[in-house]
């Protein structure tokens, strides 16, 4: 059999309703429950006074150290079947991981909140070309549909909400370029989903991140840190958008299609202007009700299955 094509396929299948399986439900939810823990991300980014540099390696290597007694543990009952590729192939969505952490903190911080959230959220543009390539995954009808409708809602928000200047402009392409890396990012976590457990991949994943910002602290002059006040925001980094929100993406996309994944994320903004709101008396823009019930129906859309085409001759 002859191998796919990189380029984007898209399926032939009717967009007949069908209802969802109930083995979809558990990643549904894990999606739901990473994209929500997710968007806290900014809040802490926001109060937080740590270069992000240090920022990425302290919340990737605490989230890495409260792991490994568990991994360890599953490493002991998966031995006979353990090698060097699976290491190898969670440390390299691992330093991309990274490499989004710091660029989306950087830019985070030099660009207005909701440029920066807009910004991240055009993943799905990204994804269906990564997931071809490296995946030999294509996107179907329904996910063009999907895509289409929740990149409709997030260009209502652009166009109310985006506020271009020569003074938040660096930190928009630098937001621009996070969102390419995280792209990458969950392409790869699609794709190397051969590891026995979760814990096994994200573990050494988590590991190879922090490594790899702590190799780069030395390139960026930090400021003293007060911990009295900085402590906190960095265990809310690594509990709720690392170790819940990430890892919740990371185990729901071993079971769900790439894009699929990567529409459900948009929904971070939704989230993300909520925790705002409330947390930080950030009042979201008029513009964001008819972006979500964009989002919301792109989502609906993207989860809900395609029935099969019924056999000639057959009952439908």
């Amino acid at each position: 059999m002859s191998e796919p094509s990189a380029s984007i396929a898209v399926s032939g299948e009717p967009l007949a309703m069908a209802t969802p399986a109930p083995s979809q439900i558990a990643p549904l939810m894990l999606v739901l429950a990473g994209v929500m823990a997710c968007s806290t991300s900014v809040l802490w980014i926001k109060l937080s006074a740590i270069d992000p540099v240090l920022l990425t390696a302290l919340r990737l290597g605490l989230a890495a150290a409260l792991l490994t007694p568990f991994a360890l543990r599953d490493a002991r009952k998966h031995w006979s079947v353990l090698n060097w590729t699976h290491l190898r192939d969670a440390c390299i969505p691992g330093a991309v991981l990274a490499a989004h952490f710091i660029s989306w903190i950087f830019g985070a911080r030099m660009t207005l909140a909701s440029n920066g959230t807009l910004i991240v959220n055009l993943t799905p543009l990204a994804t269906p070309f990564l997931l071809a390539v490296l995946s030999r995954e294509h996107v179907t009808r329904r996910e063009i549909l999907a895509t289409a409708i929740a990149l409709m809602g997030l260009a209502i928000l652009f166009v109310s909400d985006y506020h271009a200047s020569a003074e938040t402009f660096l930190g928009d392409w630098i937001c621009f370029g996070s969102m390419l890396l995280f792209a990458v990012y969950l392409t790869l976590g699609r794709r190397f989903r051969h590891h026995p457990t979760h814990l096994l991949f994200i573990t050494p994943l988590y590991g190879a991140a922090a490594l790899t910002a702590l190799g780069c602290t030395p390139l960026t002059a930090g400021e003293p840190i007060d911990w009295s006040r900085e402590w906190l925001w960095v265990v809310l980094l690594t509990v709720v958008p690392t170790l819940i929100g990430h890892s919740a993406l990371l185990a729901a996309i071993r079971h769900l299609r790439g894009q699929v994944v990567s529409v459900l994320n948009m929904t971070q903004f939704l989230f993300a202007a909520v925790f705002a709101w409330l947390m930080l008396d950030e009042v979201p823009p008029a513009a964001i009700a008819p972006a979500a019930a964009c989002v919301l129906a792109a989502g609906l859309i993207a989860v809900w299955p395609e029935r099969a085409a019924a056999k000639p001759g057959g009952a439908d």
